[in-house]
């Protein structure tokens, strides 16, 4: 589970959860987008409605967060069996995205760090025996398709994960490439942002820049950004 910092705590975070996940799953950033998107794109609904379960369950109290939960959660639940996701409240960072429907599951006491982008097929589970002993994943990290990660180890930020890769022991270097059963590193120096997009960045930038990176690579996203000073090359 996340820590507290990094959850959905006040309604500011929640806004912002929501405006990291428009980025995070492509959505165009105006009115007609969203609703669009709310409408014909199944994994950003799940998404929205994950949001709006964690704010919920992290930031009201008394009748009227009972109330809003017994319309809430059958809804969630419906979503996880009509997209294939077994994914729990506070796990997913803001900007994590799941483009895919199919089978993604995470244990309950897993963490997966914002920005993080999630393949099908993709398996966060707890070590033989143990309830709640489950990866943690850090940020800007990407789960290729098929990925399986197992018990009490700890990613390291901007860590790459190949398809079909079997983790079983933790790494703490940053920008390396997983792969293997079980993996272990094959490339160093990788740069992460290759692969993903820094859905928690882009939100913070104006609504003109948003829709100008709309739709855009990773690789176009990470030329602009470090041509701006936003990140570093």
């Amino acid at each position: 589970m996340l820590d507290a910092k990094d959850r959905i705590n006040s309604k500011e975070r929640y806004v912002f959860f929501k405006k990291a996940d428009v980025v995070a799953y492509s959505v165009h950033p105006s009115f007609k987008g969203k609703l669009r998107s709310l409408v014909f794109n199944l994994s950003y609904r799940f998404v929205r409605v994950l949001r709006r379960y964690e704010y919920v369950l992290n930031c009201k109290r008394g009748l009227l967060r009972n109330v809003e939960l017994l319309f809430l959660v059958p809804y969630y639940k419906h979503l996880v069996v009509k997209c294939g996701y077994s994914i729990p409240p506070n796990v997913m960072g803001a900007g994590c995205s799941i483009h895919c429907l199919g089978p993604v599951i995470m244990n309950g006491g897993v963490s997966v760090g914002e920005n993080t982008r999630i393949h099908v097929g993709v398996h966060l589970g707890t070590g033989a025996g143990y309830a709640n002993a489950a990866p943690k994943v850090g940020k800007n990290c990407y789960l290729g398709p098929g990925a399986k990660l197992f018990g009490d180890i700890t990613l390291a930020d901007c860590t790459v994960v190949g398809a079909n890769a079997v983790v079983n022991k933790g790494c703490d270097k940053s920008n390396v490439l997983l792969v293997g059963m079980p993996a272990t590193v094959k490339k160093e120096g990788v740069d992460v942002f290759d692969f993903i997009i820094p859905c928690t960045l882009v939100a913070q930038l104006s609504l003109e820049e948003q829709r100008s990176l709309y739709h855009k690579p990773s690789l176009e996203v990470k030329k602009y950004l470090v041509e701006k000073g936003y990140l570093a090359g």
